[in-house]
């Protein structure tokens, strides 16, 4: 068979969701009160711009300038009195979500229209001249991010902890005055803190933060939330002064960065035992901070001033604080692949960091290179190079060939959601087959799950196991034709509690399974092992 594979982890993708939205092209939005702007951005496009507003819920309305390139995001509904006229070299426009507004205001003095089929009409003001188009349209939101590539550039710091508390990019490693210790990760593993214990890493020497732009992120399971006020991921403070203390935390289930005075705390509660990514970016350049929560913007703010502090070593796990907090905090729980950079990551970038666990394009089988951001590992056993549904495949012939793709420690997880699809080619079905086998050894054995195959009758088989062990299956009976490529989508969502099957796009079938069972983090395409 021929097939590719893409895994990923969260089930909602923004890259090909499809947007309608309202557009009235050369104006700005005055709303009634200041404190209906959520966010002002600098943006590459006004297409980025659309997808800011659509991935933060509280957003209604925003204007794009594509002059200076400034996205203005609102809480407020649109009611056209607001809606001021621009001149054309401004290149502006105000964007409404329908779908987020209960009501619709409009006002004698202008008047519009929209229709279903993308068609415009045109709103004239008595108080102006000037024309303007209301366009029902659809935007795809985060295109840019089909062609993103996840990069290193300008990295500082990077922890993988995998048994070690090394930097390697070679810069900054971590000094323990304890014995860490450490617990399947994200990828690899992850170092265990808590709280009680009193234990923090420190970083040998400062890692200049200060008057510039950075960006800090990483994955954590938290396993405590309760017992204290403020649980301490990490960062450096010269002293309990404005701006000179930075600290990553966890206050009252929010995410929080501070520069002490400086603080943006976050919107979305946590909950324990479950792996989040967290993404923490300053820009110096319009003095803001940002929280991203799975790949999302959770809260953004402007502060007044860089942060300042030029002494004090980086902690993570705990550190100094003080102010509003004890002068020292800590941490219950993990923390993996935790990096620190000198710029501004894009949301795509943070999105895909997030979101993309491995993607295999098989475009080379000497050497299988996952292009997504964990950099994963994978082996491969007798499939030979053919032509792909996009550039290159991989082919299996026999029961002895197959890929062994080692650590996709997500399937080892219990709460967090997944997708897994991929292209196939079957060349024949009826003998039947595995397409994907996990287990929690290398070799395929002890405890191993077919996780898709076919049946000797030709039946395509999409298993589930929850947390009692019992199996339900997803039968597809009427045989896949040959030599035609079929893309197989399969969507775990923990919030439902189901299990999707998905055939060229096409929902086939959706059942309730509530909680699933670990299946082990080695995976085999194309063959069982055993």
């Amino acid at each position: 068979m021929l097939f590719q594979l893409i895994l990923i982890l969260f089930q909602i993708h923004i890259s090909i969701s499809t947007i309608s939205l309202i557009k009235y092209d050369n104006t700005q939005f005055i709303p009634s009160q200041n404190s209906y702007l959520l966010n002002n951005f600098h943006v590459q496009s006004q297409n980025e711009c659309i997808c800011l507003c659509y991935t933060n819920q509280s957003c209604i309305t925003l204007t794009y300038f594509g002059i200076n390139q400034t996205c203005l995001l609102y809480s407020s509904q649109l009611q056209i009195e607001y809606l001021q006229l621009t001149t054309y070299t401004i290149n502006s426009a105000v964007i409404s979500f329908p779908n987020r507004i209960s009501t619709t205001t409009q006002t004698s003095s202008t008047s519009s229209s929209t229709t279903s089929t993308s068609s415009s009409t045109t709103s004239s003001s008595s108080t102006s001249s000037t024309s303007t188009t209301t366009t029902t349209t659809n935007a795809y939101c985060g295109y840019s991010c089909i062609n993103t590539t996840v990069s290193r550039l300008s990295s500082v710091a990077f922890y993988s902890f995998d048994n070690n508390t090394f930097d390697s990019i070679g810069n900054y490693s971590m000094n323990a005055t304890f014995s860490p210790s450490y617990v399947p990760g994200w990828i690899g593993s992850a170092i265990n803190f808590t709280y009680n214990n009193s234990q923090f890493l420190s970083s040998r020497t400062h890692i200049p933060l200060d008057s510039r732009s950075f960006t800090i992120d990483f994955w954590f399971y938290v396993t405590d939330l309760t017992s204290f006020k403020d649980l301490g991921f990490g960062g450096e403070c010269q002293s309990s002064t404005n701006d000179q203390c930075l600290f990553l935390n966890i206050r009252t289930k929010l995410l929080r960065i501070v520069f002490f005075a400086d603080d943006t705390i976050g919107t979305t509660s946590l909950v324990i035992n479950q792996w989040y990514h967290a993404t923490f970016v300053y820009d110096s350049t319009i003095k803001q901070q940002l929280i991203y929560l799975n790949g999302l913007l959770d809260k953004s703010a402007t502060v007044t001033h860089d942060f300042l502090g030029t002494t004090g070593l980086f902690t993570i796990g705990g550190g100094y604080i003080g102010g509003d907090s004890a002068p020292i905090v800590y941490y219950s729980g993990y923390i993996d692949q935790f990096g620190i950079s000198y710029r501004v990551k894009t949301p795509c970038e943070i999105y895909l960091n997030a979101i993309l666990f491995c993607y295999f394009r098989f475009d080379s089988i000497s050497s299988l290179i996952d292009s997504g951001p964990n950099l994963i590992t994978a082996t491969n056993y007798n499939g030979m190079q053919t032509t792909g549904r996009v550039n290159q495949g991989i082919q299996f012939s026999s029961s002895l060939s197959y890929v062994a793709i080692n650590g996709i420690n997500i399937l080892n997880s219990l709460n967090n959601p997944f997708t897994i699809s991929m292209w196939i080619n079957p060349l024949n079905t009826t003998s039947g087959g595995t397409l994907i086998h996990t287990s929690t050894l290398s070799n395929g054995l002890g405890t191993c799950f077919a996780l898709w195959g076919f049946s000797s009758n030709g039946s395509f088989i999409a298993n589930f196991i929850n947390s009692s062990n019992s199996i339900t299956p997803i039968i597809i009976s009427t045989p896949f034709p040959l030599n035609q490529w079929i893309h197989i989508a399969q969507i775990f969502n923990s919030t439902s509690g189901t299990s999707s099957l998905y055939i060229n796009g096409n929902l086939v079938s959706n059942i309730l399974v509530s909680t699933r069972q670990a299946i082990g983090s080695y995976v085999f395409l194309g063959s069982s092992p055993l």
